[in-house]
């Protein structure tokens, strides 16, 4: 057992003692988090901050890389590895040869955190190369780092093996699994100050930290006493010292969190809601976001051996909205049996397009049944009906004649098509689940300002709410009152997006402003198509109905 393990093992017991209730109530001690932005940042080469994407970093063997929100040491986001087989899975980013040469010597720096693995990983940065046409590998930095501590890898002169080719900057561990977060990958000349880390811990860390400092250590279990002899603890205090999500603040909460400091377990449970109740809005947002992918594997869009696939109906229905009968694409989930009820999953096309665009016919051919047809195979997606409708709702048109204001209010009228005439349709001809727990909508770009205006106006009616490169248009507060509020919001953007451009990006700001819980993912090489398309749905399709 090491010593520092043992001393805090003494320092609780001793804490425990009714005894030292006197020293409990004086005894407050702290560690200052000291983080400091890096020098002469206009000399740097290249500074990934992961607030707009990857940055150019891709997942490395048998894992995924994605930003997230969960963890981050500067700004809102940081690359988040996850799904690690081997100590070697990590990330990765190819270097210009033009910038990059070897024989000389450059500064690197990047800034690691672990959030939930063992107690303590070793991190490594790492230059991949070839020489002669064999593969090389030499270690630029090596530290070790608490659970939860952000930690600085530097080296302010390191140089690029003579001869070296094909070079490629990996982030890994030198022996853990564990998934992990890092964040402002900086390289610069050689000898530039680049400050770091020093003891920076990660905010917001909940359960556990009692005190709210951003950290879990012995001032929390002190706090946590205090909070069960006095009563004293309130608001998030309290719902950070429940560790053990019982509903109750008593010593069974101390002792876990005595055994968290020592070491002896690695995390809490996590939190769950109780039978009939759901996580707010929020909370469900954090527990998901660590398993968002920027982009689906390839094996998602193809057809399986020995699995089954759902049949595709075409249906038609008789719309008051628009005076006429609408068409409508079902895609059933496999082995429908009228004798259960399932949720549905409502998915929308964009302008000028048709039913089938979003299932079979895109800018190459979709693959959506199969998609979602792997998803549930996989126990990754719960069975649901998918319903692909005709969003063009005019009374007086029968399709779009031009892209203007005309043909946006008929685009915008599908709500009352929707609400009116195609639910009640779904209801009447299919074994449903109803209800915002089991309803889910989600379009791409014009149909992604359908579902965003949709749900800002609806919210008692929608749990789950996507947009895939939403057209602008949607005005309006998405501060929903904390009873009557989606418990999921999804907003997907393409870096090479010709159509709509930043316009996702104004939407992710606006939410941000107004303190909107939301996913916001972004698809490096993502145009105004398909891959955010395939992208968007392959995630959406494994949140939706999970709270």
């Amino acid at each position: 057992m090491s010593s520092s393990k043992t001393m805090a093992k003494k320092v609780l017991s001793v804490l425990s003692s009714a005894a030292m209730a006197a020293s409990m109530l004086a005894f407050s001690p702290s560690m200052t988090a000291i983080t400091a932005n890096a020098a002469d940042s206009g000399s740097y080469l290249f500074h990934d901050t992961f607030e707009s994407g990857t940055d150019d970093w891709s997942a490395r063997g048998s894992c995924t890389a994605a930003t997230s929100s969960t963890a981050k040491y500067q700004g809102s986001k940081s690359l988040f590895l996850s799904g690690r087989t081997s100590a070697w899975n990590g990330g990765q980013k190819s270097l210009s040869s033009t910038t990059f040469v070897s024989g000389k010597s450059y500064a690197f720096s990047a800034c690691f955190a672990n959030l939930d693995g063992e107690r303590s990983t070793e991190f490594k940065l790492t230059l991949q190369y070839n020489i002669g046409g064999t593969a090389n590998y030499d270690k630029i930095a090596q530290t070790v780092a608490g659970r939860g501590e952000f930690v600085q890898l530097y080296n302010a002169n390191y140089t690029i093996p003579e001869g070296a080719t094909d070079l490629v900057l990996v982030v890994e561990t030198t022996t853990d699994t564990c998934d992990f977060y890092v964040d402002e990958i900086i390289a610069a000349p050689a000898g530039t100050e680049i400050e770091g880390p020093v003891s920076a811990m990660i905010p917001r860390v909940g359960s556990g930290d009692v005190n709210l400092d951003g950290k879990i250590n012995i001032a929390d279990f002190i706090e946590l006493k205090k909070g069960i002899r006095f009563g004293a603890l309130v608001g998030e205090a309290a719902q950070n010292a429940d560790v053990d999500q019982s509903g109750e603040i008593d010593e069974a909460d101390a002792e876990m969190l005595r055994a968290y400091i020592c070491g002896e377990i690695n995390a809490f449970p996590k939190p769950t809601p109780k039978p009939g109740e759901h996580l707010s809005m929020a909370d469900f947002t954090a527990k998901v976001q660590p398993t968002i992918v920027e982009k689906e594997p390839d094996s998602a869009n193809r057809q399986k051996a020995g699995v089954t696939y759902g049949q595709i109906q075409k249906k038609s229905y008789y719309s008051t909205t628009c005076n006429r009968q609408k068409d409508v694409n079902i895609l059933l989930p496999p082995n429908y049996d009228s004798s259960k009820k399932y949720p549905v999953m409502y998915i929308m096309h964009g302008y000028y397009e048709g039913i089938d665009r979003m299932l079979t016919k895109g800018n190459a051919e979709m693959h959506t049944r199969e998609m979602i047809g792997n998803a549930i195979a996989e126990g990754a997606a719960k069975e649901m009906i998918c319903v692909f409708p005709d969003v063009f709702s005019s009374p007086t048109l029968k399709s779009c004649t031009g892209m203007d204001e005309t043909n946006n209010q008929a685009y915008d009228n599908f709500i009352n098509d929707l609400t009116k005439d195609l639910m009640p349709y779904i209801e009447q001809n299919y074994s449903i689940l109803t209800g915002k727990d089991n309803t889910a909508i989600t379009g791409f770009s014009m149909g992604g300002r359908e579902s965003l205006l949709i749900g800002m106006k609806k919210p008692d009616m929608f749990g789950y709410i996507g947009a895939i490169c939403p057209a602008p248009g949607v005005n309006g507060s998405f501060n929903w009152s904390s009873d009557n509020q989606p418990y999921f919001l999804m907003i997907t953007a393409g870096s090479d997006d010709k159509t709509v451009y930043d316009n996702p990006k104004t939407y992710h700001t606006n939410f941000e402003r107004n303190g909107v819980p939301h996913i916001w993912h972004y698809v490096n090489g993502g145009y105004h198509g398909d891959n955010c398309i395939r992208a968007h749905l392959y995630n959406f399709f494994r949140i939706a109905f999970q709270n």
